[in-house]
């Protein structure tokens, strides 16, 4: 008979006692704010009820009709016309700029399927 090998584990053997951890509850996540951008599609639809047309509003800040319409679904416009767009939002509304809706920038889905 040979004798038994130290990595094999006899057959009827008490098995290795187990060590039990404590798990900690996760920590409190904090709700940060992630990155936002202006929601141009509730900007142009502020303007638009204010009893501008899509083409007066597109004349007000000097870009094609078609452009404004592309922004209102989901394209972004340039910065200096974005700027114009948001002064005559100001200036329709009475709000200041801080008053601007804004969207998550993460948040795709949610912009995209209004």
């Amino acid at each position: 008979m040979k004798p038994p090998v130290a990595e094999q584990m006899a057959l009827f053997a008490e098995p290795a006692p187990r060590v039990f951890v404590p798990v900690r509850p996760p920590a409190a996540q904090v709700a940060r704010p992630g990155p936002r951008r202006i929601d141009w599609f509730r900007v142009i639809t502020a303007v638009l009820r204010s009893g501008y047309s899509i083409q007066s509003a597109a004349d007000a800040i000097g870009v094609a009709r078609t452009t404004l319409i592309g922004w209102k679904q989901g394209a972004e416009p340039r910065y200096s016309e974005g700027e114009r767009l948001v002064l005559l939002w100001c200036q329709v509304t009475g709000l200041e700029r801080s008053s601007l809706p804004m969207v998550a920038t993460g948040d795709w889905w949610a912009y995209h399927s209004k």
